[in-house]
């Protein structure tokens, strides 16, 4: 039997939050982030209107104000973002049987058996939306698939208030022509090396050797070819036990180029986080080993006001804890990942729908 699995999406959660509490703002590009006055820091996130102006998460703070000076740049208020969160969770769970919360602003539903009290998938859609609107006054988007890599990439297929249902019959059909990158976890770096070895769709990973992909990105190939086609059976809120997780790379020579540490970076957080999502866990705390020319050794944390599995959040963070070694030759940079928490597993008991 197929399952019905829904991923919901908060719609550029945190600048909806801000604009709810400040209407003022409703239609304005409202950007999240650093203060561009001092130039440090990046966008954590932005309003649909300024991302007009292509602005993005991870982008320079600096680099946002000279494209768009006339936004309305914010300081996060997290404490706030993670109450409404909080509210919009506890109005998502009534509509499933087992729910799994996946980070501040997204969740996923097991919806099998719950899909059957609506007249079909489009309704429970609806129904989804509308009572996070009516109660939170912020939108979301929907993803209905068989699976849940599936239902991921459909909720963000018609952003914002995007309702997108793939059925197993055409689960093919919608993945064949998107391009690699949809597949969650296939960030800048691996898209780069499929790219180089003529994969660009999906389609032509469904197609692929499997042993020919895990030969190109180690184990995660195998993952990635599975994804792409259509096999994910984890079940909503299934996870295993992990402490840590964490990579290590030692440069062939010691660099202090900016452009090659940046890459680098980039590389070990699109392998951490593919191996956070087979796992279905989530991380607050990033902790940036650098060792120097010398041998010498030093490490910075920084545990986030919320956990998360999204891959720009890691790597903008490891990049600014790199900051002050920024013009030193670097041997050797890691990045390991701690207070994991496995995704939430709510099952409902019998008498609740009694």
């Amino acid at each position: 039997m197929d399952r019905t699995i829904v991923h919901v999406d908060m719609d550029a959660f945190y600048a909806s939050c801000e604009i709810r509490e400040n209407p003022l703002l409703e239609g304005n590009p409202v950007i999240i982030g650093g203060d561009p006055l001092k130039g440090r820091g990046v966008v954590i996130t932005c309003s649909y209107e300024a991302r007009k102006y292509g602005i993005h998460s991870a982008m320079p703070i600096a680099e946002a104000y000279k494209i768009c000076p006339h936004g309305v740049y914010l300081r996060p208020h997290y404490s706030f973002y993670r109450e409404v969160s909080s509210n919009v969770m506890n109005i998502l769970e009534q509509f499933s049987d087992v729910f799994q919360r996946a980070g501040i602003d997204e969740a996923y539903m097991d919806a099998s058996q719950k899909v059957l009290q609506y007249r079909s998938a489009l309704s429970l859609g609806k129904a989804i939306q509308n009572g996070v609107l009516d109660e939170e006054k912020i939108s979301c988007s929907v993803g209905i698939a068989p699976n849940k890599s599936v239902a991921k990439i459909a909720s963000d297929f018609e952003k914002p208030r995007g309702i997108t249902i793939v059925s197993a019959q055409k689960l093919f059909e919608f993945l064949r022509p998107l391009p690699v990158e949809k597949i969650n976890g296939v960030g800048k770096k691996t898209k780069e090396i499929l790219n180089n070895h003529g994969y660009s769709t999906i389609g032509q990973l469904e197609k692929a050797d499997p042993h020919e992909l895990t030969r190109i990105l180690g184990k995660s190939g195998y993952w990635v070819w599975s994804l792409a086609n259509g096999k994910d059976e984890r079940p909503v809120g299934y996870s295993r036990s992990m402490k840590s997780v964490g990579k290590e790379q030692t440069f062939e020579k010691d660099t202090k180029n900016i452009q090659d540490i940046h890459d680098t970076v980039e590389w070990i957080g699109e392998r951490l986080i593919q191996r956070l999502i087979r796992r279905d866990v989530a991380f607050r705390t990033i902790t940036l080993k650098v060792r120097i020319k010398g041998f010498e050794t030093y490490t910075k944390s920084k545990t986030l006001p919320y956990y998360t599995t999204s891959q720009d959040t890691l790597i903008n963070v490891s990049k600014q804890l790199f900051e002050e070694f920024r013009g030193r030759y670097i041997r050797l940079i890691g990045i390991r990942l701690t207070n994991l928490r496995e995704e939430r597993l709510h099952q409902k008991d019998l008498s609740q729908w009694i």
